[in-house]
């Protein structure tokens, strides 16, 4: 799977940043061509450009093809979430809260009271940290 990365202003990279969200840019791809996960996507990069602790990134594809958009909570040497039928619409910022939470987080596993209800519901798979880099 081919990856690209978008990065903040500060040349943030998935070891650096606290948590990067990766999002499937395949999702949901309607009639027009158009994909809800390129438009999510671009919206979180929009709205994480300026903070530190959260990189975006797309993903070609998650292969969770009857749960779009899926998008992926990722922490070098900690837990990582994956999570399947997120709305485009979305509030950007509901999701940028919850990849803060998990970047506070010293296990990558964010508080319940730090779980807003899209997460309870979206939750496809919890994935733990690579033991060589804990």
């Amino acid at each position: 799977m081919a990856r690209k990365t978008q990065r903040g202003s500060d040349a943030r990279d998935s070891v650096t940043a606290g948590v990067t969200i990766e999002i499937c840019t395949a999702c949901d791809a309607g009639p027009d061509g158009s994909c809800s996960g390129q438009r999510l996507f671009d919206r979180l990069a929009d709205a994480c450009r300026e903070i530190p602790d959260v990189a975006v990134s797309p993903v070609d594809c998650f292969a969770v093809c009857d749960r779009p958009v899926t998008i992926a909570f990722r922490r070098h040497g900690k837990w990582s979430y994956m999570l399947g039928d997120i709305p485009a619409g979305i509030d950007a910022a509901a999701i940028v809260s919850l990849a803060q939470a998990i970047a506070a987080s010293p296990e990558g596993i964010p508080a319940m009271a730090d779980r807003p209800e899209f997460f309870r519901a979206a939750v496809v798979c919890r994935i733990p940290p690579d033991p060589g880099a804990i």
